[in-house]
């Protein structure tokens, strides 16, 4: 076995003759080339082949790099990076094959080492497909004859066997439309004076990392898929190849629904969720280190990946169904996914997965778990003591004897100091100091202020600021705010601040109030929809005595919402007068 990473230049014919078998691993995604990008790579190869002819020139031409996992004295190679190229030039063989009968035995060595019949031998082909497109991939381009059957095929093929019948006609037009001279002179410059950089390396891992540097455009490959290697490994190791397939296709299945990047999130949170602690290292380390289930993979899908990936399913598109209680438990999720950070997700997720036959629990709890994950995001809780609360609240959750009664989540209980500070922030100056969770809360603020009878839709949306931040000399503005401290007081209030298109808000400007009431309700488009903007066109002065008590009513909806009364409503008071007053100094 390699010890060491290892990179040489090789040309095509000693790759494609023997020296190496390629492998495209489960973990791989299905061939992806559109014909821009195979025709590209034609392009290129008879470009370069014609200025080799006309200068006479003899240096190879370079094809780019691939990283393979491989041992060293053993063809079968592991293919982490390089499948679309590696796969595209076996078609273009494929396709010379059979446009040039004369050099067809030459051309197939680079396709399969042809078997002694007599001797009982199969083909040994020189790349074999992901699991799922082995069969198809020999049929049709590997075997004698298969890119005809292909490219005059009517069937109705989809993801990446409709891109090897679309590239593989387009390579074979292009090929037809070379004269029979530069098709040979392709072919010898393809096998003779092309080349790949090609980079092995024995661990998946240190693949990965060089795979990292090398793709600075965005990588294929993730940690997922290294994960995906290890686990399909040991079930083959542990089960044989046939479960291994079972559980490939099983995981294909689940990053499928879920897609790709969701598909990463879920380890990061199942990772957490064991871990609870901030990640210190790799991914791949931590998962392998924290998740007991790790090393039972068989366990590993069947009792935590595919259970978690169901309720994530359900708790990051806020679409939980139930005979009961389902809306509201989506309307909970759905704002809870407007929060900037997602440290709330793990502790959801078990609890989901441990309640989702009881949608009443659930229902309390997503609604007691909104009011933390807000109290969180206002008063700007770090996010190492953010992960601590929510580690908290795991660990709450997880026990056997814990039954769902949210009386014995402490940690979703929020103090009276809590709740004091929860208000004199909402009270605040929420557009400066707030800026990740100032549109969440005044969209919150509007769907409870709102009967609920519609849904708005709430994208392409800005904040406006009524009274502006800038206001004009001799305008109503000032004559109603002469003292520049006070009008800093209000302006970046909840009651100064409304949902507006982002179409109408620089029509908007700094304009008089009744001219900014006609931008609102009136002129092109529709009028604004949300309550909270409809309710400026009610008023004929936007002065602070008003302010005053706009602010009271909508900070006392919040208050109301999350359970927010103390015992002493002085202190409440106390809070919220102190920080009016420092206001101008934020």
């Amino acid at each position: 076995m390699a010890k060491t990473l290892e990179a040489h230049d090789k040309l095509i014919r000693e790759i494609f003759e023997g020296s190496y078998q390629f492998e495209i691993p489960d973990y791989q995604r299905p061939y992806a080339w559109t014909t821009e990008q195979a025709e590209e790579l034609f392009n290129d190869l008879v470009s370069a082949m014609q200025d080799a002819r006309t200068s006479g020139a003899t240096s190879q031409y370079f094809l780019g790099s691939i990283v393979l996992i491989k041992n060293d004295r053993e063809p079968k190679s592991s293919v982490v990076d390089g499948q679309q190229r590696i796969s595209t030039l076996t078609m273009l063989f494929a396709v010379l094959r059979s446009v040039m009968p004369d050099a067809a035995d030459d051309i197939t060595d680079f396709l399969y080492k042809k078997g002694k019949v007599s001797l009982g031998e199969t083909n040994e082909y020189r790349l074999i497909a992901r699991e799922e497109d082995i069969d198809f991939f020999r049929t049709f381009i590997q075997e004698p004859g298969g890119i005809t059957r292909l490219v005059a095929s009517t069937d109705k093929l989809e993801d990446s066997r409709l891109r090897f019948r679309e590239n593989a006609t387009l390579l074979l037009e292009k090929a037809s439309a070379l004269s029979s001279v530069e098709r040979e002179a392709l072919w010898k410059f393809l096998a003779n004076d092309c080349s790949l950089v090609v980079i092995s390396t024995p661990d998946l891992e240190a693949a990965y990392r060089i795979f990292s540097v090398l793709n600075n455009r965005g990588l294929d490959l993730a940690p997922i898929d290294i994960l995906k290697a290890a686990v399909l490994g040991s079930i083959r190791t542990i089960a044989g190849d046939a479960k291994s397939r079972v559980y490939a296709k099983e995981w294909s299945r689940i990053e499928s629904t879920l897609g790709r990047d969701a598909f990463g999130d879920l380890f990061v949170h199942i990772r957490t969720i064991y871990a609870k602690q901030k990640q210190r290292a790799t991914l791949v380390k931590e998962f392998q280190d924290h998740v007991t289930e790790y090393k039972m993979p068989i366990d590993l899908v069947d009792k935590v990946i595919k259970p978690y990936a169901e309720v994530w399913d359900f708790v990051r598109d806020a679409d939980f169904e139930s005979t009961e209680l389902a809306e509201t438990i989506n309307d909970y999720l759905s704002w809870l996914n407007r929060v900037d950070f997602k440290d709330w997700v793990p502790p959801a997720l078990v609890y989901f997965k441990r309640f989702r036959q009881q949608p009443k629990l659930l229902a309390e709890f997503f609604k007691a778990l909104e009011r933390l994950t807000y109290f969180l995001l206002v008063t700007k809780v770090g996010i190492n003591e953010r992960i601590e609360t929510y580690a908290g609240l795991t660990k709450e959750i997880e026990p056997d004897a814990f039954g769902g009664d949210l009386a014995a989540l402490k940690t979703l209980a929020l103090t009276d100091k809590q709740k004091r500070e929860f208000l004199a922030a909402l009270d605040g100056d929420i557009y400066r100091r707030l800026p990740k969770a100032r549109m969440a809360l005044v969209l919150r603020l509007e769907a409870l202020v709102s009967d609920g009878s519609k849904k708005q839709a709430f994208d392409h949306l800005s904040l406006e600021h009524v009274l502006p931040q800038t206001p004009p000399a001799a305008s109503d503005w000032i004559k109603w705010f002469p003292e520049e401290d006070e009008r800093d007081s209000w302006t970046h209030r909840l009651a100064n601040l409304v949902p507006l298109h982002v179409r109408k808000n620089p029509a908007a400007s700094n304009y008089d109030f009744a001219t900014k009431k006609n931008v609102y309700f009136k002129g092109k488009g529709t009028a604004s929809p949300f309550i909270l903007t409809q309710e400026v066109r009610s008023e004929d002065t936007w002065i602070p005595a008003m302010l005053g008590d706009r602010q009271k009513r909508l900070v006392g909806v919040l208050e109301k919402h999350w359970e927010l009364e103390v015992p002493s409503t002085e202190s409440v008071s106390k809070a919220t007068d102190t920080t009016t007053a420092t206001q101008g100094q934020a």
